[in-house]
């Protein structure tokens, strides 16, 4: 394959990805606000998530995709959104898990499974939150900092490696 071409693969793969990321960084919040009601769980804290988490994924996934459009790159990088397709993963699995309160309220993951998940969903629901936090503002910042760059390129290590054993660390002499 000459170079050209794969080039081109790469960015007819990065436009599919983008495409698709917009579809999940709206279906993701949705899920992660009203997938408890579809569910019939719905209590006291789903306006909570829905004021709260949904937005949050929303508006660093919405930032993440057009931010690189008004760039020269024109689309987000693909660790970008590899690193943003966690964060809607863990906001599915997130959608699935967080328990609720009130009566007959309880996770989607209890109601499908029976009363027995919902000690397994309280467990899961913290760290998939903090995980889909934390990867869609990584997302976010790699979708930035990626598109500034006019060919897309990063800045390599090599560039920095004369700088070495300066400063205050000689340690990283190497």
């Amino acid at each position: 394959m000459m170079r050209g071409e794969a080039g081109t693969e790469v960015a007819a793969w990065r436009r599919w990805g983008t495409a698709i990321g917009w579809v999940l960084a709206v279906a993701v919040p949705l899920w992660m606000a009203g997938g408890r009601v579809l569910a019939g769980s719905a209590g006291a804290l789903t306006p909570v998530y829905a004021l709260t988490l949904a937005p949050l994924l929303l508006v660093l996934s919405v930032v993440a995709l057009a931010v690189p459009r008004r760039r020269p790159g024109r689309l987000p990088s693909g660790r970008a959104l590899g690193v943003l397709s966690l964060a809607w993963a863990c906001g599915i699995g997130l959608g699935f898990t967080l328990p609720d309160t009130g009566e007959g309220a309880s996770s989607v993951l209890g109601v499908l499974a029976g009363p027995g998940a919902e000690g397994a969903a309280a467990a899961l629901s913290n760290p998939l939150g903090i995980i889909m936090a934390f990867m869609a503002v990584a997302g976010c910042v790699l979708a930035v900092r990626d598109s500034a760059r006019p060919d897309g390129a990063r800045r390599s290590p090599a560039d920095e490696d004369d700088h070495q054993g300066t400063g205050f660390f000689p340690v990283l002499d190497v």
